[in-house]
């Protein structure tokens, strides 16, 4: 990370908690967690959250860091623009048996977009958005997922981030809906200091591509039934990625199950790479979230994922227990085990606490 924003991301970490520690005596009487606080009115709305995440796994140094600190703001300029931005500080704080590191900080906006509302049921989106492949990807924050790892199919396939322009909506379908999105990226131009993040998180690993998009486009359909306790989504792309030779074509699916809180989840994808030597790439995983009682839940995930840039696929298993005494804020204890290319996704214990300010 260069040296001036390593900086810009201490000085942005103090000043935010300045401002927390001062402002705390007035939010303490009006404000409820995990539903943001009016700072301008009901016009804007500012909220985050947190997440502290330990790791030991085979071959990485064990480590406590603060993972994410995420600013969001959403606001009305007027009945039909609207306007949404998350700034995150990413490993700001890593302590390890080395001591405390901050070298490893990195600061960005992750969303930065304007909304124009067409119609009651479309929409005109402009700016920095989460890119609409998949499902984890677009709720992906600590709080609201279940495992404290991510699975390699919702990310590592494609950039998690795109930056241009989004049209979506919906239509009504009898007692049902299909959403849509579709969208046109040019972060090269637009966003040409995105790619901090790498393509494959929280591991040491060689090679590890930036995960950041030059030019692309895509489509994004979902099937909602009418409690939306199954949602069914079918996901096209096609893209250049940074620091990749060529031309990418993806295809993925997706499906979400839920009733008398337990949630069956999946996502696959597809990627084909053309005539430029680096192979294919897909991957799906499978995740099962079991209520046990008392905010506790029992939570298991299989996946089997080949990356173009590793010879062999790696299969992983994670089990664990997540406890949510309210929806806002979780507790997570996470065991996985792997095979085959087992340096993507490394054995061990992996714990977070996460809130949803």
């Amino acid at each position: 990370m260069p040296p001036t924003r390593n900086r810009l991301s201490r000085l942005l970490a103090r000043g935010l908690a300045t401002l927390l520690m001062a402002s705390l005596p007035a939010l303490a009487a009006s404000y409820e967690l995990g539903q943001g606080y009016p700072i301008a009115g009901p016009s804007l709305i500012a909220s985050g959250y947190v997440s502290v995440r330990a790791a030991h796994l085979e071959g990485e140094p064990a480590k406590l860091t603060l993972q994410d600190a995420s600013l969001l703001l959403h606001g009305d300029a007027s009945p039909v623009w609207h306007f949404f931005a998350e700034i995150e500080l990413s490993n700001a704080l890593v302590y390890t048996h080395d001591g405390l590191k901050t070298r490893d900080a990195d600061l960005d906006f992750e969303r930065l977009y304007l909304d124009h509302n067409l119609s009651a049921r479309t929409t005109l989106r402009l700016g920095k958005f989460l890119t609409p492949i998949g499902r984890w990807n677009q709720i992906h924050a600590d709080p609201l997922v279940w495992t404290v790892s991510r699975p390699l199919t919702t990310a590592a396939a494609f950039a998690r981030n795109a930056s241009g322009a989004q049209f979506l909506g919906s239509w009504p379908v009898e007692d049902a809906a299909i959403d849509f999105t579709v969208y046109l990226d040019d972060s090269a131009r637009l966003d040409p200091s995105e790619g901090q993040e790498k393509t494959f998180l929280d591991i040491s690993l060689q090679p590890n591509p930036p995960s950041s998009f030059r030019h692309g486009g895509g489509s994004r359909l979902v099937y909602r039934n009418f409690d939306d306790s199954l949602q069914l989504g079918l996901s096209l792309a096609r893209y250049t990625l940074k620091d990749l030779p060529g031309s990418k074509s993806l295809l993925g699916a997706d499906f979400f199950y839920g009733r008398n809180n337990l949630e069956l989840t999946g996502e696959t994808v597809y990627r084909h790479d053309g005539q430029h030597g680096e192979g294919d790439e897909w991957g799906a995983f499978l995740q099962l979230a079991v209520p046990l009682g008392g905010g506790f839940y029992g939570i298991a995930e299989q996946e089997h994922y080949k990356a173009a840039l590793f010879p062999r696929p790696v299969d992983s298993t994670s089990v664990g227990v997540t406890w949510r005494p309210r929806p806002p804020f979780s507790i997570k204890l996470e065991r996985r085990e792997s095979r085959g290319e087992e340096r993507l996704a490394p054995d061990g214990w992996l714990c977070s606490i996460a809130i949803l300010l």
